[in-house]
C-alpha cells in the first residue's frame, strides 16, 4: 500500500528557508540590542564598583589616590597609578601584594603584577580581557620592560587642561578634574576642593582600548589613522591599569590612565575633545613650558566607548550616569572639573 506522505518540493523548501531567514533578521536586532542592553548595565556596575573603592580608599585615608604619581621631572618614566592604589578595594588584595610600591610599574618585581587582568577593569560591550604586548616598545626605546600589561577600558578624569607636568599645580584651577599627578608621598585630592559639587563632578569614565574601531589618530594630520613606523599598521588606543607611563610625539600610540574632556580648557580657545571621537588622540607628554599647555604641547586622551552614541560616568557621589556623545562642549568641561563654579544645567 502507498503511503499518503509525500516529501517537501524544491519550492516549498525554498519558502521556509525565506521564512527563517526572515524570522532571523527580524529577531537578531533585539538579541543584540538586549546583548548591548545588558553589557551597558555591567559596565555600569564596573563603574560602581570603582566609586565604592575610591570611597573606601578616602575613607581610610582621607584622600582620594592620585591619577599618576612619580618623582620623576620626565613623564614618560611615571612610577605608579592610581588604579594600583584601589585594588585591595575591588577584592584585588593578592595583585595588591605582589606589587612592590617601592619599585616602579616597569622594573622585575612588577612584571608579574602589571601583567595580572582584573576583570572589573573591561567593559563588556568592548573585550572580556586583553594586555598591551611591551616586547617592542622595549626594543624601540631600548629599556627593560615587563613583557605584557593588562589592559583596561576606564579612566580617571583630568578635567578639561591635558597638561602632563610634575608641578601638577601649574593646571589652571577652573579646568582641574579630580585626578592629577603627584610626586609618590603627596597625596591625591581632598574631599574639600571639590566646590563644585559631588553630582556634578565626574570621576572616571570609559576609555575602550585596543579594540580597532578606535585607533590612534596621527598627529599631524588628525583626520587619519597614525601608522607604527616599526610594525607598519594602524594602532589601536590602549592603556594599561599598571603602566603608569605616558608616551612622546616619537611613539605617539597609548592612551595613559587619563582621559579629558578639552585640551585647554580656558577662553578663547578650549581645544575641546570631544566623546567617542575617531581617530582617537593618544596621550603625549610634549615637555609644555609653562606647564598649563597653553602652547598645546601636551595631549590627553579622551573618553570613548563602544555603547551606541556615549560613554558611562562615575560622578563623585557615586551615580554612574549615561552622557549622550551630543552633550554641549561646555557642559561637559564643566561636569569634568571640581572647582570651576559653573552652573549647569539638565540638558545632559
Amino acid at each position: 500500500m502507498r503511503s499518503g506522505r509525500r516529501g517537501f518540493t524544491l519550492i516549498e523548501l525554498l519558502v521556509v528557508i525565506a521564512i527563517v531567514a526572515v524570522l532571523i533578521g527580524l529577531l537578531l536586532p533585539a538579541v543584540m540590542k538586549v546583548r548591548e542592553s545588558a553589557s551597558r548595565t555591567q559596565c555600569q556596575n564596573n563603574l560602581r564598583q570603582l566609586g565604592l573603592a575610591l570611597h573606601l580608599h578616602e575613607s581610610v585615608k582621607l584622600y582620594y589616590p592620585p591619577g599618576l604619581m612619580t618623582d620623576q621631572t620626565v613623564m614618560s618614566d611615571a612610577e605608579a597609578t592610581g588604579f594600583t592604589q584601589l585594588l585591595p578595594f575591588i577584592e584585588q588584595d593578592n595583585t595588591h601584594r605582589m606589587y612592590s610600591f617601592d619599585d616602579p610599574w616597569w622594573l622585575p618585581a612588577n612584571f608579574a603584577a602589571v601583567a595580572t587582568e582584573v576583570p572589573l577593569f573591561y567593559c563588556p560591550s568592548n573585550r572580556a580581557g586583553g594586555s598591551i604586548a611591551l616586547d617592542s616598545v622595549a626594543a624601540q626605546w631600548n629599556m627593560a620592560l615587563p613583557p605584557s600589561a593588562a589592559g583596561m577600558d576606564y579612566a580617571f578624569c583630568k578635567g578639561a587642561n591635558a597638561a602632563i607636568h610634575r608641578r601638577w599645580e601649574k593646571v589652571p584651577a577652573q579646568t582641574r578634574g579630580m585626578f592629577g599627578i603627584r610626586s609618590r608621598d603627596e597625596k591625591g585630592t581632598f574631599r574639600r576642593e571639590i566646590t563644585d559639587g559631588m553630582s556634578s563632578t565626574m570621576a572616571i569614565g570609559e576609555a575602550a582600548g585596543g579594540n580597532p574601531f578606535y585607533l590612534v589618530r596621527d598627529l599631524a594630520n588628525p583626520g587619519v589613522p597614525a601608522i607604527n613606523p616599526f610594525l607598519g599598521l594602524p594602532v589601536p588606543i590602549d592603556q594599561s591599569w599598571g603602566a603608569a607611563g605616558v608616551t612622546d610625539e616619537s611613539h605617539p600610540w597609548y592612551g595613559s590612565v587619563f582621559a579629558v574632556t578639552a585640551q585647554y580648557g580656558l577662553p578663547a580657545d578650549p581645544r575641546d575633545e570631544p566623546m567617542n571621537r575617531r581617530p582617537t588622540t593618544p596621550t603625549i607628554w610634549g615637555q609644555d613650558p609653562k606647564g598649563d599647555n597653553a602652547a598645546g604641547k601636551d595631549l590627553v586622551s579622551g573618553f570613548r566607548s563602544l555603547h551606541p552614541s556615549g560613554c558611562n560616568f562615575l560622578f563623585m557621589d557615586g551615580s554612574v550616569r549615561f552622557i549622550a556623545q551630543t552633550i554641549q562642549p561646555a557642559t561637559y568641561r564643566a561636569l569634568s572639573t571640581i572647582a570651576g563654579d559653573e552652573i549647569i544645567g539638565l540638558e545632559y
